[in-house]
């Protein structure tokens, strides 16, 4: 087992997890009386020559059918308040569905990676598109696939010291349940942002893996922190020391996670922090928390509750002037009848 957390500190309960101040703002509440859409998931955040961008699939039919598109706002003043839902990604032909991805901001532009996919969480097709944002028109325009292979990305490309980004993803297979369901990751030609080679994780014999995974970089060495599919309830965990290209098999970890997609990343201080739903007696998706390590340590030793009352999450996070931003999906409604929240930590409250 690997020990992501550390074990002289004893993993707290859901209820001896302190609680963390932070501002809250509703970015794109739950409407369908007034937009159509039932749907709304996987929000991704990204900060670009000062203005606030979130996205999120959203779909008027069902989850994960080939009705799904992209949509998005802005917020002009750090993420205090946001525009109007705005069309985003959408389904580049009739029967072909976009969803959810992560942004990247690179040679003074910004980027997003969506999949594509299609038939039922793409069992006939399944692939990774690339959007740039066109400052002139306001809109995302379309650079094709970039990735035609059964990729989904997850968070945010980070650049390596080898001159690379490596994207974490999921390998998905024909179905949710497929055997070959894994985690995978994408590393890019360089700069060269719209070429990308995919590397597949194996894992070990007593667990299933629903790909949704992050990762932290350190040198040539990349952490990933992997939801696992059997109800285990701990996170999974593998390394590589050669910049992603080889990897450990994933395997379960000491730190009890929920099974959900997860978010890490690390702080301009060094410290590394994972947010998901983690406890010792953890069952739900709730409450959201964020574990936090030591500066340039490797494993966590502190948890603090973002939302006590956020239901599914699917966090991202972006750090900027002094705080952390954690973006995530949140209902009260009933599965996946989603609202688009944002949390902002003032980081000195995580010391």
């Amino acid at each position: 087992m690997h020990h992501v957390w550390n074990t002289a500190v004893p993993l707290p309960q859901i209820s001896g997890i302190e609680k963390i101040d932070s501002e809250r703002i509703t970015i794109k509440p739950f409407e369908p009386e007034r937009d159509d859409y039932i749907f709304l998931h996987g929000v991704a955040l990204a900060k670009f020559k000062g203005r606030m961008y979130c996205s999120w699939a959203h779909n008027k039919v069902k989850e994960n059918t080939d009705d799904e598109e992209v949509n998005y706002a802005v917020s002009d003043d750090n993420g205090r308040t946001w525009s109007h839902c705005i069309q985003g990604n959408r389904r580049p032909e009739e029967g072909i569905a976009v969803s959810h991805g992560a942004f990247l901001v690179h040679d003074d532009a910004l980027y997003f990676f969506a999949p594509q996919f299609k038939g039922k969480l793409g069992s006939e097709m399944m692939r990774m598109s690339a959007y740039r944002f066109d400052e002139q028109e306001e809109r995302f325009r379309s650079l094709g696939i970039v990735l035609d292979e059964r990729f989904w990305p997850m968070c945010e490309p980070t650049r390596m010291e080898d001159g690379n980004y490596i994207l974490p993803g999921i390998y998905v297979g024909a179905s949710y349940h497929a055997e070959e369901n894994t985690a995978a990751v994408a590393i890019s030609h360089g700069d060269d942002i719209l070429h990308w080679d995919m590397v597949l994780l194996s894992h070990e014999d007593t667990v299933k893996v629903w790909g949704e995974c992050c990762i932290t970089v350190s040198g040539s060495t990349v952490r990933m922190y992997c939801r696992e599919h059997s109800r285990q309830l701990k996170a999974l965990y593998a390394e590589s020391n050669d910049f992603g290209r080889t990897w450990s098999k994933l395997g379960l970890s000491n730190l009890a996670m929920i099974d959900s997609k997860p978010y890490s990343g690390t702080l301009s201080d060094g410290r590394r922090y994972l947010i998901c739903s983690c406890a010792a007696d953890i069952q739900k998706r709730t409450p959201l928390t964020v574990a936090i390590t030591k500066p340039n340590d490797d494993q966590f030793y502190k948890l603090y509750t973002v939302d006590e009352g956020g239901h599914l999450s699917y966090p991202y996070a972006i750090e900027s002037d002094g705080k952390l931003y954690v973006a995530y999906s949140s209902t009260t409604e009933g599965y996946n009848r989603n609202s688009a929240e944002l949390a902002i930590i003032d980081l000195e409250d995580l010391k």
